[in-house]
């Protein structure tokens, strides 16, 4: 997990590992960084299911400690009128 989060954090990266080995934790990690270089940066994860989205909320609020009120958590139900708002 380290070596692959200090590799994505410097560029681009894919990262394909089996089911428990850490991807939360990797992306959770490089969007802490980014958030601390840049706090006023805009972060986009994306997922195909609202569950791992919210597990990857959770992540970012308790794993790493990105504060609760820089997250937002927008879905297919988000009007664009608030999606605007959010944004």
């Amino acid at each position: 997990q380290h070596s692959i989060c200090a590799r994505a954090i410097l560029e681009n990266t894919l990262v394909c590992l089996p089911t428990g080995l850490g991807k939360t934790l990797i992306a959770a990690v490089v969007m802490y960084n980014f958030y601390r270089w840049f706090p006023r940066g805009k972060i986009l994860f994306v997922a195909p299911t609202r569950p791992l989205v919210a597990q990857q909320v959770e992540a970012c609020r308790s794993r790493v400690g990105i504060p609760a009120q820089d997250i937002v958590e927008l879905t297919g139900q988000t009007s664009p009128d608030e999606r605007a708002r959010l944004y």
